[in-house]
């Protein structure tokens, strides 16, 4: 029997949407499902019982928070689709909206992250959703494949006074190539779990860590880390450092 799928969207760009239709694998998936509502794609306007519910978006505006308790009546299994609904999202960095995760709101059965999730991590994940399986999510950081890794060893005597290198420094050769702290850039790669396949950083630029922390939570991971390295007084300042994708939990 064919899985009941629910895929809604809150506050979001649609970009994991979009990605999730752009998968190759996207027609196998619609033909291994039934969709029961998915306003992109379909008029239906009615939320029924159904076996999964994929949901793209934070939470804010109070009128969403009944529509998501609604879904996850009618809902078996529910998981936060990319990073606005797994850790609030890119509207963290606003200073009038109060972004916050649907996790915070009712509970849910897992993850698939990244903003929007990594191509080969987001199939992979459907597939096990459609085979009834668990999601399977790394549980090692960024570095450990980093492709410019090299040498680099975490310790306090790192300066960091930018957040990116400039356009002209951008050269990425596996071989010969130096870890962004080494070079100032700050690169969050240490706390951000591994499933993207490094392509920022294989384009020249430091990892933002929008797959979010490998655990606890997104902020104080910054916080912690941060603690071990000496930033600049203008990234000091940078609030967007901290609350890119995420904000404190209260």
């Amino acid at each position: 029997m064919k899985h009941r799928f629910i895929i809604i969207s809150l506050t979001s760009c649609s970009g994991c949407i979009s990605s999730l239709i752009s998968l190759d694998i996207f027609p196998q998936f619609l033909e291994r499902t039934k969709i029961i509502y998915f306003p992109f794609i379909s008029d239906t306007k009615n939320i029924e019982e159904c076996d999964i519910c994929l949901v793209e978006g934070c939470i804010s505006e109070e009128n969403q928070i009944p529509i998501l308790r609604k879904i996850r009546k009618h809902a078996k299994k529910i998981y936060a689709l990319g990073t606005c609904a797994c850790f609030g999202g890119i509207l963290s960095l606003s200073e009038v909206k109060l972004p916050k995760p649907i996790s915070s709101y009712i509970e849910i059965d897992g993850i698939i992250p990244g903003c929007p999730p990594p191509t080969k991590l987001f199939g992979n994940c459907l597939i096990r959703l459609v085979e009834n399986k668990e999601i399977e999510l790394s549980k090692k950081n960024m570095c450990g494949g980093c492709p410019v890794r090299g040498n680099m060893k975490i310790n306090s005597n790192i300066d960091i006074w930018k957040i990116a290198p400039n356009p002209e420094e951008i050269k990425i050769d596996e071989e010969n190539s130096e870890c962004f702290l080494e070079n100032g850039v700050l690169c969050l790669g240490p706390i951000t779990r591994d499933g993207c396949e490094h392509k920022c950083i294989k384009m020249g630029l430091p990892c933002e860590g929008c797959i979010g922390p490998v655990s606890k939570d997104f902020t104080s991971n910054i916080v912690n880390y941060l603690s071990l390295i000496n930033l600049s007084q203008e990234l000091k300042n940078y609030s967007g450092i901290f609350y890119r994708f995420s904000k404190p939990k209260l």
